[in-house]
């Protein structure tokens, strides 16, 4: 994708950019409405501009920043490759999650199954269209370590899942039995309450025994 470069310093033509930002949201309006009303709403249209600037990779640029990325012969085409890109991560982020599921020892928790249920969904409720920005997920689940809460759309998914892939495996280390054991004893409820089982087993860590090798 070819931009402009102006001759006093590499600056980006905001003016351009800024005309490239129109006709994007002019075209992005025009598929979200198609079969439907003429116009969107102006709650709609801060979530489309949200969304696209999410899949160009913009969300939180500065102006300069922004307009660099806009200042190109065809936004169109660029943001059909940003959300192909966010297809690909969609992807990746469905691998880790089933990293996740086949690490994790088989240790009841209604939110964490539940939050790996419905992560499980997330490529079948992603729209990388029209709310690329938003998380396709219920996230229940208390990691040990918040994810920064500023993140968003597969930003975010893909922070949950390596820091709760990093505690699963953690767990995995030890026979699950054991752990099922500290956490009856330790948080009779543990099954049914919103905790994080890495939290509840380590400080008990000396009195869980080693998973067995295969």
């Amino acid at each position: 994708m070819t931009g402009t470069i102006d001759a006093h310093g590499g600056a980006p033509n905001f003016e351009r950019a800024s005309d490239n930002f129109a006709l994007l949201m002019s075209h992005v309006a025009g598929l979200y409405c198609a079969g439907g009303s003429s116009s969107v709403s102006a709650c709609e249209a801060n979530e489309l501009a949200t969304s696209v600037a999410y899949a160009l990779g913009i969300a939180g640029a500065t102006p300069e920043e922004a307009a660099r990325a806009l200042d190109v012969d065809d936004p169109i085409a660029l943001w059909h490759n940003g959300v192909r890109r966010l297809e690909k991560r969609m992807d990746a982020a469905l691998a880790l999650w089933r990293e996740v599921v086949a690490t994790m020892p088989p240790i009841r928790n209604i939110a964490l199954r539940d939050t790996l249920a419905s992560l499980g969904e997330m490529k079948r409720r992603y729209d990388g269209y029209f709310a690329a920005h938003e998380v396709p997920c219920d996230i229940d689940y208390q990691l040990s370590e918040p994810v920064d809460p500023g993140l968003l759309g597969l930003d975010y998914v893909e922070a949950w899942l390596a820091q709760l892939l990093a505690e699963t495996r953690w767990i995995a280390q030890f026979d699950a039995d054991s752990c099922i054991f500290v956490l009856e004893r330790t948080c009779p409820d543990y099954r049914g309450l919103h905790v994080n089982l890495y939290d509840l087993l380590l400080p008990h860590e000396s009195e869980l025994a080693p998973a067995a090798s295969h």
